[in-house]
């Protein structure tokens, strides 16, 4: 009988000491995630382009886009626009010097512009 007491008292205090991890890991969790949010609410808004992908910068990490008019359908002028790229960016078909291609893009705080995704127009 002794040693079936002595088990019960060893895991009553196995118990409480994972809910008091629990519990700590709990508390700890939730400023961490005010902090994703608030994050999250400076990400600038995402903006989208369409052009012809006029150069691509050595390595890769950044490419210039022209683009036609300033929004009505009678400016013909040329105009471009400079993007870097990085790790996450997703690039959707096969761009080169040429193609045709919509940027999802974000003003970063430096000023440049960075493409969130480049899809290859067919």
């Amino acid at each position: 009988m002794p040693n079936s007491t002595i088990r019960t008292f060893f895991c009553g205090i196995s118990i409480a000491g994972l809910l008091i991890l629990g519990f700590s890991h709990g508390v700890n969790a939730n400023p961490s995630k005010g902090g994703q949010q608030s994050e999250k609410q400076t990400q600038q808004p995402t903006k989208s382009v369409a052009g012809k992908v006029a150069a691509i910068g050595s390595g890769g990490t950044s490419f210039t886009l022209e683009v036609t008019g300033g929004g009505s359908d009678k400016d013909t002028r040329k105009n471009t626009m400079n993007f870097v790229v990085d790790d996450h960016t997703q690039v959707k078909g096969q761009v080169k010097q040429g193609t045709p291609v919509t940027v999802e893009y974000q003003a970063m705080q430096n000023g440049q512009l960075l493409a969130v995704t480049i899809t290859a127009q067919a």
